[in-house]
């Protein structure tokens, strides 16, 4: 059990930390805390759901579809409405990074 806990923790902060690095040129006010906020929000419920139902391919697509659209929303929520195609362009690249990257290490 406390292995899956510090698992899962590793994950977490390599997940915030890659989505970070790919958007880490923004200079938006607290944008470090906003995609700590934004990831500690749906990737915990990602990782539920894989587990539960599942890693077939369609199914993640799917559920990272639904990630990118609650993280641009909250991004929306915490920025403003004038910057809601900017942030969800940065909410898609954050993901596609992220999980391009799952692709490649094989998890």
């Amino acid at each position: 059990m406390l292995t899956e806990i510090v698992q899962a923790l590793v994950w977490e902060w390599v997940n915030i930390a890659l989505e970070y690095t790919s958007v880490a040129w923004v200079r938006l006010p607290r944008f470090w805390l906003a995609v700590v906020c934004v990831n500690l929000l749906t990737h915990p419920v990602l990782m539920c759901l894989l587990t539960h139902f599942g890693h077939e391919t369609g199914f993640i697509l799917a559920c990272e579809g639904g990630v990118v659209l609650v993280e641009w929303m909250v991004l929306v929520i915490v920025y403003g409405r004038q910057k809601l195609w900017f942030l969800g362009g940065l909410a898609l690249l954050m993901n596609t990074v992220s999980y391009g990257t799952g692709v490649l290490l094989g998890l």
